[in-house]
């Protein structure tokens, strides 16, 4: 009898474990938090998936480990924008793009999906860069302005 209720005991905790660490797996595969902004804790930026669940679901490095090593690379420390999932050259990986504290240009960093290596470190300025901030900034805008989901009427 005592051996039947410990093994159903280990059962129900290896099966709550298993149930968390999933729901815990999907929230970092779709979001990112948003680092660098006050109110970091509660705010997400969405991430685009451009590959299949299950190659996606392969990924070693979560969605906001990419977000730390891309915020790493950035010595003045920076805000992130957007993010996206997706293949290049055969390998899964994270662009990041993060706008630096007090500059006004836009930098993309690529980050390996399985390794957590930096593949890729693009900075895009003048016209260019202003154009890409100022987009994310309308994008921020228009969010803001917007209400949630739940208020909208069908």
């Amino acid at each position: 009898m005592k051996r039947f209720f410990v093994l159903s005991l280990v059962g129900l905790v290896v099966t709550s474990a298993g149930t968390a660490a999933a729901q815990a797996t999907a929230d970092s595969a779709r979001t990112m938090k948003r680092a660098g902004t006050p109110d970091s804790t509660s705010k997400r930026v969405n991430l685009k998936v451009k590959v299949d669940a299950n190659v996606a679901a392969a990924a070693t490095v979560s969605a906001d480990s990419a977000q730390a090593i891309a915020l790493a690379q950035i010595p003045e420390g920076g805000k992130v924008n957007s993010g996206e999932l997706h293949m290049e050259d055969g390998k899964l990986v994270y662009d990041v793009n993060v706008v630096p504290n007090g500059k006004k240009t836009v930098r993309m960093v690529r980050v390996d999906a399985m390794t957590g290596a930096i593949v890729k470190d693009t900075q895009y300025g003048g016209v260019k860069g202003v154009a890409k901030k100022h987009a994310q900034h309308e994008k921020e805008e228009k969010a803001q302005k917007s209400p949630p989901d739940s208020a909208k009427k069908p």
